[in-house]
């Protein structure tokens, strides 16, 4: 049986020691940690640079974009007043009061015994119109009076179906100082002045109310 003899044995143990010097362990992951950090810096600052770039790419487009936007926000806004004035110009355009029909029939009324001197007219209001007639005339006949009469009823009469709230009432009505020849007779006269009021249009519909979203 061979018989071995190690006398290199504290070397080793010497070495294998060294091996395990816990400074040195601390050294290597430390160091290893660092190198991990420096890594992690160095990504980061790569993104922290592209994310700069990008920010520096968007502000320059934004300074590009900005007075076209405010430029167009300003258009838009001068556009909507145009519309604005454009719809309430339609809208009373539309909602006008038109004097001619009414006329017409006021002529139509008028029976050959009167003669009418004078029509004054007045309208207030936007889409309900108040309107206000005056006629001033002369009236012929065996009763002139009479005449005046039938023809402030009879104006009610044709005015009421079209239009509402139609009231006639006298404003004057006096005897004439001269006479007129009608069918070859003198007859007397009178001056009146009739007060026609009536009311047309219709109020404009209310907003509807939006609802509240439950």
């Amino acid at each position: 049986m061979a018989l071995r003899i190690n006398l290199y044995h504290e070397v080793l143990k010497a070495r294998q020691l060294k091996r395990r010097d816990p400074l040195k362990l601390s050294i290597y992951g430390l160091s290893a940690i660092g190198a991990l950090f420096a890594i992690y810096y160095g990504v980061e600052l790569g993104r922290m640079h592209a994310i700069g770039s990008e920010l520096a790419r968007a502000q320059a487009e934004f300074a590009q974009i900005d007075p076209k936007a405010k430029a167009a926000k300003l258009r838009e806004d001068e556009m909507n007043i145009e519309i604005r004035k454009s719809e309430i110009v339609t809208r009373r355009m539309e909602d006008r009061f038109y004097w001619a029909p009414m006329l017409e029939q006021i002529a139509q009324t008028v029976p050959r015994e009167v003669q009418i001197t004078r029509l004054t007219g007045d309208v207030s209001g936007d889409t309900v119109h108040k309107c206000t007639v005056v006629v001033d005339g002369l009236s012929a006949g065996s009763d002139p009076r009479k005449v005046a009469e039938e023809l402030r009823t009879a104006l009610a009469e044709k005015l009421g179906p079209k239009y509402k709230g139609v009231t006639s009432n006298f404003k004057s009505l006096e005897d004439g100082t001269e006479l007129v020849l009608l069918d070859g007779k003198q007859m007397a006269t009178a001056s009146f002045a009739i007060n026609l009021q009536f009311i047309t249009g219709e109020e404009a519909a209310p907003a509807p109310v939006p609802r509240k979203k439950r």
